[in-house]
């Protein structure tokens, strides 16, 4: 049914409001035939943008379970910006696709 050989990987962040609980959740997924599959997941214990400590947590959890060799690349929006998280995807062998803004340029 799926074919994981290669996988390219897309990572985002949605928040919920559950009552008055926020759900913040930072998921990675594969995407296949032009949807994402969630594949790892994590709960912020906190509301907004994730950083880069949580950032690398979830690559590494994938990498652990599936390893580095299967990722074609990484894409995700201007959120995941920053210059020591491009910098760990770099040094890591890791190609990516991240939409910055105009201004970050």
């Amino acid at each position: 049914m799926f074919s994981f050989d290669k996988v390219q990987l897309t990572l985002d962040r949605t928040n919920w409001k559950w009552g008055k609980r926020n759900i913040n959740i930072l998921m990675l997924a594969i995407v296949y035939r032009g949807i994402a599959i969630p594949i790892v997941w994590t709960l912020l214990n906190k509301r907004g943008n994730s950083d880069t400590k949580e950032r690398i947590a979830l690559i590494q959890r994938f990498i652990s379970i599936f390893g580095k060799d299967r990722i074609v690349n990484v894409f995700a929006d201007r959120e995941f910006i920053g210059e020591k998280w491009f910098t760990w995807l770099i040094e890591n062998d890791i190609n990516f696709c991240i939409r910055v803004k105009k201004t970050s340029l």
